[in-house]
């Protein structure tokens, strides 16, 4: 999900921190996905922020000058709001990273260079942990050579990235909606962790790769079966399997394809159907059924990235 932070060098207004010196206000903007109409579920959940943590560095330096690690925010209208015991004046131009929802503070707080930034890793899952909205995902983003001292610059916005991939999973049927009530998906070779700045050039291993631990189950909505995962970003591509009990059978039957490279804060809708085929042999009619998927890939803007058929 797409976040703003708006660093303004205002006076201290209404439900605003006071930090009783004057400093500047940090606003974290809880944005919608821009697209609004493209992803229409966006969940509340997925705007969580539990945690925010600012660095600063001078233009294009690796040396962090100034951090403020999980420092404190309150609520103001759509706003997380920080304040940071600096003058813009002490500020002046700077590099600005923030990183949110990371839990340990002990590794952040040891950072002296974005090239140790660049190591950090996000918290790690497992097949029986998978990524949960709720939980708040880890999130980055920067904002190169900001002037602090300039008033007529307004303020400078930070667009802040899940590390994560989002996807939007819709099962149905052609022809026959009634084929399956009961309808499961599982992924395959998701990535443990990711690293917090993106395009650093580390790659994952493949121990670093898991199956989730058991299927979850789609939700019937209108004549279609529907579910969200996601995954980190990472360099192995994803599988999706998805489990049915074609007519009522107690044996499930199992289709598989391949996914797309997880880029984060993309959003995948993934359009998968399956059609009964009906052949004539000669013991009679043989029935099989196949499988068709459509992936629609849009970035953290919401444009359309591409179209990829299975």
């Amino acid at each position: 999900m797409l976040f703003k932070l708006a660093v303004s060098c205002s006076e201290t207004g209404e439900n605003e921190p006071d930090n009783g010196t004057g400093g500047t206000v940090i606003r974290l903007g809880t944005g919608q996905f821009s697209t609004r109409v493209v992803d229409d579920d966006n969940l509340a959940s997925e705007q969580v922020v539990d945690n925010i943590s600012v660095f600063f560095t001078d233009p294009s330096s690796d040396d962090i000058v100034y951090s403020y690690v999980d420092v404190g925010f309150s609520t103001s209208g759509d706003y997380r709001v920080v304040s940071v015991p600096l003058e813009p004046a002490d500020l002046g131009e700077k590099d600005i990273y923030v990183i949110t929802n990371y839990d340990d503070f002990s590794v952040l707080e040891a950072l002296t260079t974005i090239t140790e930034m660049e190591q950090v890793r996000t918290p790690e899952i497992d097949k029986s942990n998978n990524l949960e909205a709720g939980q708040g995902f880890c999130m980055y983003g920067m904002l190169a050579g900001f002037d602090f001292t300039d008033t007529s610059a307004g303020s400078p916005i930070v667009n802040v990235e899940r590390t994560c991939a989002k996807l939007r999973i819709t099962l149905s049927f052609p022809g026959n909606p009634r084929l399956s009530a009961d309808n499961s998906y599982l992924v395959a070779k998701a990535a443990t962790y990711t690293y917090v700045m993106e395009e650093t050039g580390n790659t994952l291993s493949p121990v670093d790769y898991f199956n989730f631990a058991s299927e979850t189950e789609l939700t019937l909505s209108g004549t279609v079966f529907t579910g969200i995962a996601y995954v980190y970003e990472a360099d192995e591509l994803p599988q999706l399997y998805i489990y049915t009990h074609m007519n009522g059978s107690t044996e499930a039957q199992e289709f598989m394809t391949d996914l797309p490279l997880p880029e984060r804060n993309y959003l995948y809708d993934l359009d998968v159907r399956i059609y009964e085929d009906i052949g004539t042999t000669r013991s009679g009619s043989d029935t099989g059924y196949r499988m068709e998927a459509t992936v629609t890939a849009f970035d953290g803007n919401g444009n359309l990235q591409y179209i990829n058929e299975y």
